[in-house]
């Protein structure tokens, strides 16, 4: 038998010949390495190119609730002069960066850009103290705060004339002016009215009060400070705290129709907030500067929900 037919005895199909399929298992065996790689390189590369992680568009921004400041004495929401120096002190060490909520709404709006560990200093209740100890601190340590005033309290600072008294004073309508004019403040609105235990808690509803007699009440206190503010000082709140971190769906409503954009409760934590996503910017949460405790304490703290928020 001739060597072309056994060759096609043990090989009949004219397009496999014995070298032909040697090179064949050769080149499969040389490819699937390839093949291998080319299928499990997608399973191997960084989650950020294989798929776009929502959070790369946001921050964890982290908001710190004063309240009073004071030399002569210390609690739960007062700190001194020195603690709160040594908590800008701490901060900046820790890679925080000083922002105000008009810049936190700018970027959840979709502009403006934001620091990687950005930190909003709040102050609430508009203490006379917070002008008087507080603002050439700022200054001191380049870095700016929101003061979330109680209408009725700056008030009756105003007409009463008892208005420099760092113990028991509040901020006057002038007081803001000056505040504003530093450069380092936002006004923030604290209600004019519902900073009280009753005959509502907060801005919370009353059980006899309708749905639209309640919005109507939220309002008309909110508004009233805003007017005020507006006229006295030709300023626009944006950003508003809740009494006590009291809120409700109602209230964020009418906040919303009325152009705020940044709110604020007392749960505590950090929050994050994304590029583009308006709501993002509401309800965030804030760490209370507790006076009893040392401002390294307080770091720790804010530095293990600054990283939960991240992580989560």
């Amino acid at each position: 038998m001739s060597t072309k037919k056994a060759n096609r005895r043990f090989y009949p199909f004219k397009t496999v010949k014995p070298r032909r399929l040697a090179h064949t298992v050769f080149m499969k065996k040389a490819l699937l390495p390839l093949l291998l790689v080319t299928l499990l390189l997608p399973l191997s590369l960084p989650r950020a190119a294989a798929e776009e992680d929502p959070r790369e568009d946001s921050r964890v921004v982290v908001c710190a609730m004063y309240h009073g400041v004071l030399k002569s004495r210390q609690g739960e929401y007062i700190v001194s002069p020195s603690r709160l120096e040594e908590d800008l002190k701490n901060f900046r060490a820790a890679g925080y960066s000083f922002v105000l909520p008009c810049e936190v709404a700018a970027y959840a709006a979709g502009g403006g850009e934001l620091p990687e560990k950005p930190l909003i200093l709040s102050f609430d209740d508009g203490h006379y103290n917070n002008l008087y100890y507080a603002l050439p601190l700022l200054e001191k340590y380049d870095a700016c705060a929101l003061f979330n005033v109680i209408g009725a309290f700056s008030e009756f600072s105003f007409t009463s004339g008892d208005d420099n008294n760092p113990n028991y004073s509040h901020l006057t309508w002038e007081n803001l002016r000056e505040l504003l004019k530093s450069g380092r403040a936002e006004i923030g609105n604290h209600s004019w009215a519902m900073h009280a235990y009753s005959p509502r808690f907060g801005i919370g509803k009353l059980s006899s009060e309708s749905e639209s007699e309640y919005e109507k009440a939220l309002f008309y206190d909110f508004s009233r400070l805003h007017e005020r503010v507006r006229k006295e000082c030709g300023y626009v709140m944006t950003s508003f705290a809740y009494p006590f971190g009291k809120y409700t769906k109602n209230a964020e409503q009418v906040l919303k129709n009325m152009g705020y954009t940044v709110t604020f409760s007392c749960n505590e934590g950090a929050s994050r907030v994304k590029k583009g996503e308006k709501d993002s910017s509401r309800l965030l949460r804030r760490i209370n500067m507790d006076g009893r405790l040392s401002s390294l304490e307080l770091i720790k703290k804010t530095e293990r929900l600054f990283e939960k928020a991240k992580a989560a």
